[in-house]
């Protein structure tokens, strides 16, 4: 059984990785609309990755014997100044999220689960 510090984690994760698919999800939408299919193409891919990292820690958590929980999921941003930007912030967004999974690894390594 996970600790309630690693299924509180965990599902903080699940609720990011959700977050993550639907910002990217957006962000495709608006390089559509700009005519931008190539990157737009490239972001719903991306946003369904996402989505499948999502599903993944969630099978796992309950897997364990605990509940995995969607938390309330922020609106992503619907509008940007340009493609370079979208990138930019593509890239912003991979770090964070590289970093709570960093984080969910020491966890795991100081509780030895």
């Amino acid at each position: 059984m996970l600790s309630t510090n690693m299924v509180k984690r965990l599902n903080d994760q699940i609720t990011l990785e959700m977050y993550s698919s639907n910002l990217y999800l957006q962000m495709g939408s608006w390089c559509e609309s700009q005519g931008l299919n190539g990157a737009a193409g490239f972001l719903y891919a991306h946003s369904r990755e996402e989505l499948d990292h999502m599903r993944k820690l969630f099978a796992y958590v309950n897997e364990t014997g605990a509940m995995a929980i969607i938390g309330a999921i922020e609106r992503p941003v619907e509008s940007f100044e340009s493609i370079r930007n979208v990138f930019a912030l593509t890239l912003e967004h991979e770090k964070a999220i590289t970093g709570a999974i960093n984080g969910l690894v020491e966890s795991a390594l100081e509780e030895k689960d």
